[in-house]
């Protein structure tokens, strides 16, 4: 599927799938009373912070 997109758009999809698994890590988190409120927002940064830590280090934009 990433072959066919071009480079731009690899990018954002690749940080957006970072996005969407700290959503759903806080989110989880959240149901499960750890962390409270602010669960879903800090598991959401740590984890774009953790994807573009990643991708620097990998030199890629591809999970």
């Amino acid at each position: 599927m990433f072959d066919s997109l071009s480079d731009p758009m690899r990018s954002l999809l690749s940080r957006l799938a970072f996005l969407v698994a700290g959503v759903l890590v806080g989110a989880t988190l959240n149901a499960l009373d750890v962390g409270g409120l602010l669960a879903v927002p800090l598991a959401a940064v740590g984890f774009v912070v953790v994807g573009e830590l990643y991708l620097f280090a990998t030199g890629g934009d591809r999970l």
